[in-house]
C-alpha cells in the first residue's frame, strides 16, 4: 500500500507503518524523547528508566491492529529509525499507562499516545509527514476526529496548530488543577518547566 512507504522531506527517507522489525527502533526514538524532555515521575523526584522490549512491544503482540495506527520514519541508507508516533482509533486495546493518561476513544475517535523524532533530525517536516500518515491510518478504522495532549513548553504546539488541531480544555479552574497535578505526579517537571502539566492543552482535529 503506498500509506506504507511514503517519501518524506531530505530525501532517503520515508514513513511506514510500524512493524514487529521496527518496535525496537521505535522504542529507541521513544526511550530517547523521553530522557531529552527530562519526564520523571513522583513530582519529579524519580528519573523514568528507558522502556524495556518486553513492555513496549507487548500492546502491538496482544493487538496487532495497533501496527496498523503507528508508523515510524526510516532511513532508507541503513534502515534506522528517526521518528516515530503511535495512536490509537475506538476499539483498538490500549495499555494501562495509556488509559491512564486519556480514556479511550470514544466511536469516531482517534487519539495520539505520543510522536517523537530524534533531536538531530528534527526541523525537516518528518513530524508533519508523520501525523499525514496517522491521519489515513485512523480513518481506515472510522475515526472522524484526533485528539492530543500536548504538555506547556512543547514545541511540537506549533506543529499540531499548523496541522488543524484547536484547543478544547482543560476547562476551568479546578479541571486544570486536577489534569495538572495527575499530570505533574506522573510526568514530574517535563522541558524543565515546573508549570509543564498545569500549561497542558488538549487539543481535536476533525479528519
Amino acid at each position: 500500500m503506498a500509506r506504507d512507504a511514503t517519501p518524506a522531506p531530505g530525501g532517503g527517507v520515508s514513513i511506514q507503518a510500524l512493524s514487529h522489525t521496527t518496535l525496537d527502533g521505535a522504542r529507541s526514538v521513544f526511550n530517547t524523547f523521553v530522557r531529552t524532555s527530562n519526564k520523571r515521575l513522583c513530582f519529579g523526584m524519580c528519573p523514568a528508566c528507558d522502556e524495556p522490549a518486553d513492555r513496549f512491544d507487548n500492546i502491538f503482540h496482544e493487538d496487532p491492529s495497533r501496527l496498523r495506527t503507528a508508523a515510524v520514519a526510516v532511513r532508507m541508507r541503513d534502515g534506522k529509525v528517526l521518528g516515530a508516533i503511535v495512536c490509537c482509533a475506538h476499539g483498538q486495546k490500549r495499555t494501562r499507562e495509556e488509559r491512564l493518561m486519556e480514556p479511550d476513544p470514544g466511536i469516531g475517535e482517534s487519539h495520539v499516545e505520543w510522536l517523537a523524532v530524534l533531536p538531530e533530525e528534527r526541523g525537516v517536516g518528518m513530524g508533519t509527514d508523520l501525523m499525514k500518515w496517522s491521519y489515513t491510518a485512523v480513518k481506515s478504522l472510522g475515526a472522524t476526529s484526533m485528539k492530543l495532549t500536548v504538555l506547556g513548553g512543547n514545541r511540537a504546539r506549533v506543529l499540531y496548530e499548523r496541522q488543524g488541531f484547536a484547543r478544547v480544555g482543560p476547562n476551568g479552574c479546578a479541571n486544570v488543577c486536577v489534569f495538572g497535578c495527575v499530570g505533574c505526579c506522573l510526568l514530574g517537571c517535563p522541558y524543565r518547566d515546573p508549570r509543564s502539566t498545569f500549561n497542558a492543552s488538549e487539543m481535536v482535529k476533525t479528519l
